[in-house]
């Protein structure tokens, strides 16, 4: 029973708050491309991906044109359908809906009481996600592969295991997603969770949303320790979804993006201001008669990382090597940037690849970090012996496991701008790709002249760049490749 109020009028108690309910608002993908074609077929593209949905309706076509415009609710939907075909024509939504969302066109933005919170935008055609889980929503965490990141004007939550991006609308969402899993009331440890918002009915189901797109796990981590998980650093499996087409919607390949951005780089690299060794040139017309054979060199090729410091490297050796493997043959201009023409291949002639010799002991060649100039075929001093450059060739010793410091450590840097000028998402996977063929072909000359060659699998970075003055983000190391004199024993050779 309840009292009267001070006028003496019966009140009644306010009724119980209900659930809140988490509203779906649907919109065509923001990069998505409707076309009518001459046969009377609605195509639908993004990027390089398209599908035909066949001749639309006149009701699915005014729903197709609402989808394109703004985010609308399934009675919208209906309602503009009912308005060009009657009640029958409704019944065409569910089944226009369904191949939206399969092919990856939809964006589905979840609302409370009219406010968005978060929008699932698809990356591509949908697939079961590889991490799911459909348990208790409070007892989830982010997946060690989820990354959070400013976006725009906005936040975006990733992961290279999903095949939807959510772009997060309210900030609130970003201290619910950091303060996972959800703490109970510690006054009432048996009582309701607690969430750092101001919907927190609504909480279950937004969490339970991300868990089923694979942004959430359980917090035993348990769903992440098979190994086909945890073979995986988050950084690398970012790496590979990224450069490849399949897991993001972020433009690829060679898109010029740069251009009127800003001006093409070289192909080859200005010279350094410092003193010059001029190298011997290698005789290609006398090597094409008296080389070894393309098969003996494949088959005899080893790593070796035994140097022979009684007779080391000469600067003739130096230089054929470096002939042999890296100069520059020519300049050519496609209309757009400047390409080079060097003995390996490169993705788009870019040739984004520096060679810098730090040289510890060569016949001919004081000691001391110098650049390749694969044009005049010389090297440029670019810094003395010091510090910095003892770290760096620590680092290659001790990489290599080797007694002394090697005779000569070829650091391979790359000039970003070369490939990132042209190419969008797969730039940096394209530089590599270029460090393994150079690799192969400094293994190939290196057995054929009988040195001792050893590509190592990392470096210092940091180091490169404190004893060079070179910016790190714009040309830093991404290989490096030991070269000396053959060791007397025959080198620690291995088949690696």
């Amino acid at each position: 029973m309840t009292g009267p109020d001070p006028s003496g009028a019966i009140s009644n108690p306010p009724p119980a708050p209900g659930p809140v309910r988490v509203g779906e608002l649907l919109r065509l993908h923001p990069g998505a491309r409707i076309v009518t074609v001459p046969s009377g077929a609605t195509q639908i593209l993004i990027g390089q991906r398209g599908t035909s949905l066949g001749a639309l309706s006149p009701g699915l076509t005014a729903a197709m044109e609402l989808l394109a415009t703004q985010e609308t609710g399934s009675d919208e939907l209906l309602d503009v359908v009912r308005s060009h075909e009657g009640e029958l024509g409704m019944l065409k939504i569910p089944t226009l809906l369904r191949r939206l969302r399969a092919g990856g066109w939809l964006s589905a933005t979840l609302e409370v009481a009219g406010a968005p919170l978060l929008t699932f935008r698809p990356l591509g055609p949908t697939v079961p996600p590889v991490l799911q889980h459909d348990g208790d929503p409070a007892e989830l965490r982010m997946s060690r592969f989820a990354v959070l990141r400013a976006d725009g004007t906005g936040m975006v939550l990733e992961s290279p295991l999903a095949h939807v991006a959510a772009e997060l609308h309210d900030p609130a969402l970003a201290g619910l997603l950091a303060a996972l899993p959800a703490q109970r009331d510690p006054r009432d440890p048996a009582g309701a969770r607690t969430y750092p918002v101001d919907w927190p009915e609504a909480v279950p189901a937004l969490l339970s949303a991300l868990a089923r797109h694979g942004f959430l796990v359980p917090r035993s981590g348990a769903a992440e320790e098979d190994f086909r998980f945890a073979q995986w650093s988050p950084h690398e499996l970012w790496f590979h979804s990224r450069t490849r087409v399949g897991r993001h919607d972020l433009p690829y390949g060679g898109t010029y993006w740069a251009k009127g951005f800003a001006e093409p780089l070289p192909s080859v690299r200005p010279p350094f201001d410092g003193r010059s060794v001029e190298l011997p040139r290698a005789d290609l017309q006398a090597l094409r008669t008296s080389d070894r054979t393309l098969t003996e060199v494949l088959e005899d090729r080893r790593s070796l990382r035994l140097h022979d410091s009684a007779a080391p490297l000469t600067a003739g050796q130096l230089g054929e090597f470096l002939y042999r493997s890296a100069r520059n043959r020519g300049r050519y201009d496609d209309g757009s940037q400047e390409l080079g023409d060097r003995p390996y291949p490169s993705g788009g002639r870019a040739y984004e690849l520096e060679i810098y010799p730090l040289i510890h002991q060569v016949d001919g060649v004081a000691p001391g970090l110098y650049h390749y100039d694969p044009e005049e075929h010389r090297l440029e001093l670019v810094a003395e012996p010091g510090p910095a450059l003892t770290r760096l060739a620590e680092m290659s010793r001790a990489t290599a496991q080797m007694s002394a410091p090697p005779q000569v450590t070829l650091l391979i840097t790359a000039r970003f701008g070369r490939v990132m000028w042209k190419y969008s998402s797969m730039g940096y996977a394209l530089v590599l790709k270029h460090v393994g063929v150079l690799y192969q072909v400094m293994y190939s000359v290196a057995t054929a002249m009988g040195l001792a060659g050893c590509g190592l699998g990392g470096g210092d970075s940091d180091a490169f760049a404190a004893a060079s003055g070179v910016p790190w983000e714009s040309e830093s190391t991404v290989g490096e490749f030991l070269l000396g004199s053959l060791g007397k024993e025959g080198g620690d050779g291995v088949p690696a």
